[in-house]
């Protein structure tokens, strides 16, 4: 094969390369958004509510719903949490929410402990992109974050016993080909993956820039 010839069968194969479309992705194995945020809500919950903390024979009262906790998962590791220590739990409406359901016990109520918490802020984000020039980005760092607070209250003289905040989180790498995934089965966490390079669509032309000029200068050496 002449020269020229093979240096045009080299650039059609590296055109090819680049313009051939990405492998076929396989079943995603990264945790949802979801997931992720309930594993960080665990770990939260397991802080506020660490052994000891409701004192012994007392029912607990748990205010529902807790504000800001959208989805329900912050609740649940609380009841979840207080169930593993062996508190009896019973859940009654938050204030103000009470219509329809049972109402919330008053003062003076000895042998119950009233457990008020809140969602203070929550966050699933995209914070980097992992990736190197010329082949693209491959993965995006995930950073999932819960502050929460919470009080517990004597329900017979209405002290406060404690109140504490907590605040957790969480960073793993979710494949460019997964983000989608990842987002399914609830709208809440769509977080926005971090912007390229605005001129990234020139990269494929660079390279096959310097590819023909390595070419055409070694050939031009033999001649």
């Amino acid at each position: 094969m002449s020269g020229g010839r093979w240096a045009l069968a080299l650039l059609a194969a590296w055109g090819a390369c680049l313009a051939a479309p990405p492998a076929r992705a396989e079943e995603s194995s990264a945790r949802s958004h979801v997931a992720a945020f309930d594993s960080v809500a665990n770990r939260v919950a397991a802080e506020l509510l660490q052994a000891g903390s409701v004192p012994a024979g007392r029912t607990v009262e748990l205010a529902t719903p807790l504000p800001g906790d959208t989805l329900g998962l912050f609740e649940h590791r609380l009841l979840q949490r207080l169930r593993a220590d062996g508190v009896a739990v019973r859940v009654v409406p938050a204030a103000g929410d009470a219509a329809g359901g049972e109402a919330p016990s008053v003062a003076n109520t000895p042998g119950i402990a009233r457990l008020a918490a809140r969602v203070e802020s929550r966050t699933v984000l995209y914070v980097r992109r992992l990736g190197r020039f010329p082949f693209g980005t491959k993965a995006f760092e995930r950073q999932v974050t819960l502050q929460a607070q919470a009080r517990l209250v004597d329900g017979g003289n209405g002290d406060v016993l404690w109140a504490k905040t907590a605040a957790k989180s969480s960073s793993d790498l979710v494949r460019a080909r997964d983000v989608e995934a990842v987002a399914s089965g609830t709208g809440l966490f769509r977080p926005a993956v971090p912007r390229g390079n605005r001129f990234g669509f020139l990269e494929p032309l660079l390279v096959s820039g310097v590819v023909a000029g390595l070419i055409v200068l070694f050939y031009s050496n033999r001649t």
